[in-house]
């Protein structure tokens, strides 16, 4: 029995050696790596997880700035609230001022002067359609400038003068419409309107 037992023993031992070794380095080990490795991904992927929810909820709500050209909203009073002895605020009435409507200014009515003086316009009249004659100087002695035709208006420049002859003529030193002047006798002028006033009549 001992001599068996002992070629067993020294037949399984080297056995055991081999399925232990086996055993040990084979099968197991490649699940312990490939266990950890997995273990190691699920905890960085809720790590990660638990990282984006702190993070959202840490997050500050940024306030919203101010539009340009738009005034913030005022709180509105209530008054509903008012005490009964209050009376309530009556806006000011502005008065508006009457508009002044400028009365329109009436327009004079030309008269006829009363008599011949400077400044005066003058009507030819008398001469039997002859004219009356403009001379260098006031008497029937100085030659004769020019002839202003009867009806025709002149302005009267100067005047009066006597008669240089000592004649009972009375003269006046006019301009006619052509611009030509002379002494002419006061018989034969009459005070008129101005010949723009005397054609609107």
């Amino acid at each position: 029995m001992s001599q068996w037992d002992d070629k067993t023993r020294r037949t399984r031992r080297p056995r055991r050696i081999e399925e232990v070794g086996s055993a040990e380095v084979g099968f197991p080990i490649a699940w312990v790596l490939i266990g950890g490795l997995s273990g190691l991904l699920i905890i960085g992927l809720v790590g990660l997880g638990v990282v984006n929810i702190l993070r959202k909820q840490a997050a500050v709500t940024p306030t919203p700035s101010a539009i340009p050209g738009l005034a913030p909203t005022q709180p509105i009073e209530d008054n509903s609230a008012a005490p009964a002895g209050a009376t309530p605020t009556i806006p000011p009435v502005v008065t508006l001022e009457p508009t002044i409507t400028p009365s329109p200014t009436a327009t004079p009515v030309p008269t006829v002067p009363a008599g011949l003086a400077p400044a005066v316009y003058a009507k030819v009249v008398g001469t039997g359609g002859a004219g009356v004659s403009l001379r260098a100087g006031p008497g029937t002695n100085n030659s004769r400038l020019n002839v202003a035709p009867e009806e025709s208006v002149v302005f009267v420049v100067d005047g009066p003068r006597a008669d240089e002859n000592q004649a009972e003529y009375v003269w006046w030193f006019v301009r006619d419409a052509d611009g030509n002047e002379g002494w002419a006798v006061q018989d034969f002028l009459e005070p008129t309107l101005p010949p723009e006033k005397e054609d609107s009549q």
